[in-house]
């Protein structure tokens, strides 16, 4: 049997037969990308280490810098992404995001974050280009939306208890309608179980539509800040939604940003969410709004990390 999605979990793979594998891809007439992606995607990004460390010992070269010489433009725009950590993948990202202005993603990873995952993203990025993300955050014009995003960098969650408490949630979300600071309920050192749970509590006391609320109370916050606000209600309640969403505006770097980070949490709800939001395939939309060399890539990894068994941690 072929090591895939499948095999992953019954037998440890074969190493040295997928760095031949990769090999005898690069070998051939002209690289094969889709084969490559398809080998690279298959793998959780703590194995890809392995099987670099594996064509390593194997073939004496360092297979990113083999891959990175083979590939140009959007291929290698793929596998790199596939190569990078997942942290240092955010880093980068942001990083572009900030030169190119594109404030969009920078939020998105912001608000999506984890906040142990933030907390690294936050050290590393200093590490790396000896500059603060709240300095980088000074770039967005919209004052609103940047006090929002530095406010959620310097919550500290480490001593948050996973569990909910029922009374607390409730009593949080009395508290969330009559003042209706929600960022203030954001930044608020707690679990992401107890926030989403509170929210859930303000629906059911309430009965009120957590956006409207937003547009409603916080109508001083420029459009863009309350968009924000909802978002980041959104990433807390369904993940998969939020993404889905930022899926069906997406360009194709965008779309493989989203794929690569949520390829072991929950691109196959993002998948089910999608269609359920737009009435059709994520592919279809792949192919619709990338390249057609994008567009096979990601239709690669897709096939690859979009199946229930891979990806289906719902979070």
């Amino acid at each position: 049997m072929q090591a895939g999605l499948g095999s992953n979990r019954l037998q440890p793979p074969n190493w040295d037969k997928e760095a031949d594998q990769l090999q005898d891809a690069m070998r051939g007439q002209g690289t094969e990308e889709v084969c490559i992606v398809k080998i690279l995607a298959r793998f959780t990004n703590r194995q890809r280490k392995r099987l670099l460390q594996a064509y390593k010992e194997r073939f004496h070269e360092d297979l990113t810098i083999v891959l990175e010489s083979e590939f140009s433009g959007t291929a290698k725009q793929v596998v790199t992404a596939l190569l990078y950590s997942p942290i240092t993948y955010d880093i980068k990202s942001l990083h572009k995001a900030f030169d190119d202005q594109d404030f969009n993603t920078v939020v998105s990873i912001i608000i999506s974050s984890r906040n142990d995952s933030l907390m690294d993203i936050k050290e590393d990025y200093f590490a790396e280009y000896g500059k603060t993300l709240e300095n980088e955050l000074s770039k967005l014009e919209d004052e609103d939306v940047r006090h929002i995003l530095v406010s959620l960098l310097n919550v500290d969650r480490s001593s948050a208890k996973k569990r909910a408490d029922k009374i607390a949630e409730r009593e949080r979300a009395t508290q969330l309608f009559n003042d209706g600071d929600v960022l203030s309920l954001l930044c608020q050192p707690l679990g992401r179980n107890q926030l989403r749970e509170t929210f859930a509590a303000f629906l059911d006391l309430h009965r009120v539509n957590i956006a409207q609320f937003i547009d409603d109370r916080c109508s001083t916050l420029s459009q863009q800040a309350r968009d924000t606000l909802k978002d980041c209600v959104l990433v807390l309640e369904t993940p998969p939604r939020y993404f889905a969403k930022e899926m069906a505006k997406a360009d194709e770097l965008k779309i493989l940003r989203i794929m690569v980070s949520r390829s072991e949490i929950d691109l196959y709800y993002i998948k089910k969410e999608f269609l359920s939001l737009y009435s059709r395939q994520l592919q279809d939309a792949i192919d619709k709004q990338c390249s057609y060399e994008s567009a096979k890539l990601l239709k690669a990894i897709l096939e690859m990390r979009g199946q229930y068994s891979e990806s289906a941690k719902k979070r």
